[in-house]
């Protein structure tokens, strides 16, 4: 039952999103409201929204949960579990997004509270998806005059309440709040969002400013990058975000964030990354009539190869979504089409740069994931990008080049290893690239060390 009104603990944020005068008002036209059918929302009306093309997305794949559960009253609490992320349990972290959306599009639902009390480990990809959901349907729950309100409550702990208040729902809602984050022991980088583009229109500037944001970072280290470190990180980033922008589908939105948080000592900090594509996953976007056909004819000779070791825990998605992570590998790839014949292998040289540099002194380490579809990929270092000489082969040709198949002989016509390529039980609309890793000065040298 819900708690009567009272004394508001210290740890509350709220945020109304009408006055009583002006709800009771909408609350008049309520029936005519476009897009509005049954308890559930319909997109029909504000196209070309930005959280107009999320909710369609998101209706079209059914992202509501598998389990059903009981809605009850027109007020709900959803209760954030102490792990919340991606990356350390993307199975229980997308079951609660499912419920997330299906709570706050049910038009009987009133006014929702998210209790993050108990979270001690918020994941940034998990709570920015969280954030991007509720806000296209407050957006549009306000525009066809059937607001919803929202108020929660604050972790305990004090690491995971930084980054709920810096960078999570209470931010992106800006609602009022009892409490402030520790702005001396914090940088965040602002969500930038994006829509389906061919030419990668916003890819470049996005990576130039998430390039001069780790660098920032990395100046609370006293260490910087030099030219060609800015370079370098800035291609790779570039790839990365160019593959959302271009590879996530027609209607697909696009979204990348950062959050850094310095320990109370200033011995290092942690940095969290997202890269998030709502639309196709990886997939279903080599499975498009689009992807060329010598990307095709080369996905029909994995598969053939692959076919003897198919089965419920090793699948065509998952042997599609390693492959797609190879270099030169990509869904418009064309030898004969300046542009095209060079793809592919950005994102794990991304994502393994971190993670050589990622490890604390006190001995904490990166956590890498990639989950698209019903796939999660966990990126250890067991299994890193190699070189790999081939000859007259029907993929690759003949000559070098970077694979990562995620088992010992790093074979990509052989299954990963279950542990590192995981078949999930529930399903993403899209791709998270989630990435958490820390900056500590003493660590790098004594890398840096190690290769000279």
């Amino acid at each position: 039952m819900r708690k009567k009104k009272g004394k508001q603990k210290v740890l509350l944020y709220t945020i109304r999103n009408q006055k009583k005068l002006i709800r009771n008002a909408k609350k008049r036209v309520k029936k005519s409201a476009p897009g509005c059918s049954g308890n559930t929302i319909v997109v029909d009306d504000f196209l070309g929204s930005d959280y107009n093309r999320v909710i369609r997305h998101l209706n079209n794949k059914n992202f509501h949960p598998k389990k059903k559960f009981q809605r009850g009253e027109a007020y709900q609490r959803i209760e954030i579990p102490e792990v919340f992320s991606i990356s350390e349990n993307a199975e229980a972290a997308i079951e609660l997004l499912r419920k997330t959306y299906s709570l706050c599009s049910n038009r009987k639902i009133r006014e929702i509270k998210f209790d993050h009390s108990n979270c001690k480990s918020l994941g940034l990809s998990a709570s920015t998806i969280m954030d991007i959901i509720v806000l296209a349907v407050n957006k549009y729950r306000e525009k066809s005059g059937d607001p919803i309100d929202f108020s929660g409550d604050l972790p305990r702990d004090r690491k995971a309440r930084d980054i709920l208040l810096a960078s999570g729902l209470p931010y992106h809602l800006k609602a009022d709040s009892l409490m402030q984050f520790d702005k001396d022991h914090v940088e965040r980088f602002e969500t930038i969002k994006g829509v389906h583009s061919i030419s990668a229109n916003k890819a470049d500037e996005t990576a130039t400013k998430l390039t001069i944001y780790f660098n920032k970072c990395l100046k609370t280290q006293n260490l910087e990058l030099n030219n060609e470190g800015k370079r370098v990180l800035g291609r790779m980033l570039g790839e990365v975000i160019s593959n959302c922008e271009i590879h996530g589908g027609d209607s697909s939105t696009w979204y990348t964030q950062g959050h850094y948080q310095i320990k109370e000592d200033n011995s290092y900090g942690e940095m969290q990354l997202l890269f998030l594509n709502l639309g196709e996953t990886i997939y279903e976007g080599l499975k498009n009539k689009s992807t060329s056909a010598e990307t095709k004819q080369k996905l029909c000779y994995i598969m053939k190869k692959q076919r003897q070791y198919i089965n419920s825990r090793w699948d065509e998605e998952m042997i599609y979504t390693v492959f797609a992570l190879q270099e030169g590998i990509s869904r418009l790839r064309d030898k004969r089409i300046n542009g095209y014949e060079g793809r592919g292998s950005g994102t794990v040289s991304m994502i393994e740069m971190f993670n050589d540099i990622g490890e604390s002194q006190s001995g904490l380490k990166p956590q890498m994931s990639i989950v698209s579809g019903s796939t999660q990929i966990v990126f250890t270092d067991n299994y890193k990008m190699k070189p790999v000489m081939f000859k007259n082969d029907a993929v690759f040709e003949t000559g070098e080049k970077q694979i990562i198949a995620f088992n010992d002989k790093n074979d990509i016509y052989a299954p990963a290893n279950p542990k590192n390529v995981i078949k999930m039980n529930q399903y993403f609309p899209g791709t998270v690239i989630s990435l958490k890793f820390y900056l500590d000065s003493r660590y790098i040298i004594s890398k840096k060390k190690e290769v000279r």
